[in-house]
């Protein structure tokens, strides 16, 4: 990299995957794809397309620079976690010369309310004659969020069975080497696809990348298939990593714990991660955060507990309850929690006593995860009167005394 451009990036606050498409030029046939290239490719999957780009769905596909279609801008971006940083990475990525020449195919959308299912995937031809099929994570919305939960009790979700099905076809099509991977519930579906469709792949899978995403349920984690493809699995989180904290993973799994900026839920947000620019590859952390192994601790306390069809009960209602706020996404709850915290409370206590104190519990949770992380005095202070709020109300889960709502102090370690 030209020193003086290399200068001027790192003198930013932190470089972060933008940075990297930004300031990195040398081709794939000059540095084969990294961890940070798989990141690109997994928050590009979060486009929207417009119906006139019916080309990106068949196997030659389109040029990324199509995409550049000003009267499309507010539409592709509008639920993704960062619109406005989705919005500059396609632009960094259409101007690089390490991206550019990457064609967009095979595009895939399917949404079922009923089913509760959101998917979408998108195959990305390299010029170095491999693929990296990138399946969409979960969005900002409330469904999306949902969908996440349901693999608490469903396995597998429907996507995941829609994801085995795309990658089993896109295997069909060619015989590029691939690459599989996603952010968030695309995490996931990558790894889930790649290790029911790698006896198909005959070997042509190189590498699977999951980016903070869920785990799998026990069971699956002991099957053969999931086994199989594990060698070949990396997994990147960051420090105060919540999503992927939801279910499990073996712990042989290679996972890399990522330095990031923000403070617990906001961390899922991959430009908050810091990349280092010399190595192209993610700042490590020193572990994850007490808030992350908290929360990863409660969940797993709860779900000992209560057997399969309890859990899709507590969730059903959950999101139900939380559903009174009128919010389409989480961030709108946080935005004004003053209000609608006390409106999800008071819609939990119309409910049995058991579920009534599983709600509670779980807002408590979130609350204090704000409490104990770095964060702004104003998200701090809402948290620190929603714990005042609940304080009282009896822990219902945990184990040792750490289940959700746990009255215990939890240490200010991050």
């Amino acid at each position: 990299m030209d020193d003086k451009r290399l200068g001027v990036l790192k003198g930013r606050e932190s470089a972060n995957f933008l940075t990297y498409v930004q300031g990195r030029f040398d081709t794939f046939a000059e540095r084969p794809l990294c961890a940070v290239d798989s990141l690109v490719f997994s928050w590009l999957a979060y486009t929207h397309l417009n119906a006139a780009l019916d080309a990106a769905c068949t196997a030659h596909g389109i040029a990324l620079h199509e995409l550049l279609r000003a009267e499309d801008f507010a539409d592709m971006f509008g639920t993704s976690w960062d619109p406005q940083g989705s919005l500059d990475l396609l632009f960094a990525v259409c101007a690089s010369p390490r991206f550019r020449d990457v064609r967009l195919t095979e595009f895939r959308f399917k949404t079922d309310m009923g089913a509760e299912e959101q998917f979408a995937a998108m195959t990305f031809a390299l010029p170095d004659g491999s693929s990296y099929v990138a399946f969409r994570g979960t969005d900002s919305t409330l469904v999306g969020w949902k969908e996440d939960f349901n693999m608490t009790f469903l396995n597998p979700v429907p996507a995941q069975q829609e994801a085995a099905r795309y990658l089993a076809e896109v295997a069909r099509s060619g015989e590029r080497p691939l690459y599989v991977g996603g952010h968030s519930k695309g995490g996931n579906l990558a790894i889930y696809a790649a290790a029911a469709c790698a006896p198909q792949c005959g070997g042509r899978i190189a590498r699977v990348f999951s980016h903070d995403g869920p785990g799998f349920h026990r069971e699956y984690i002991a099957d053969e298939a999931y086994r199989r493809i594990m060698p070949l699995v990396e997994k990147t989180v960051p420090k105060a990593a919540m999503i992927s904290q939801v279910l499990s993973e073996d712990p042989a799994l290679a996972c890399t714990v990522v330095e990031s900026d923000s403070f617990s839920l906001l961390q899922h947000n991959p430009f908050m991660w810091h990349v280092d620019l010399d190595t192209c590859a993610f700042v490590e952390a020193d572990g994850l955060s007490t808030v992350s192994r908290y929360f990863g601790s409660t969940l797993d306390a709860w779900m000992d507990k209560y057997p399969l069809e309890d859990r899709r009960r507590f969730v059903d209602t959950l999101f139900d309850v939380i559903g009174v706020t009128g919010a389409t996404r989480f961030g709108d709850i946080m935005a004004d929690a003053k209000t609608n915290i006390p409106m999800i409370l008071a819609a939990a206590e119309g409910l049995d006593p058991e579920m009534s104190e599983f709600i509670i519990d779980v807002v408590k949770t979130f609350a204090r995860t704000a409490t104990v992380e770095k964060v702004g005095d104003a998200v701090s202070d809402a948290a620190s009167g929603l714990l005042d709020t609940i304080k009282s109300v009896k822990p219902t889960f945990g184990k040792g005394g750490e289940g959700l709502g746990a009255d215990e102090s939890t240490p200010d370690v991050y």
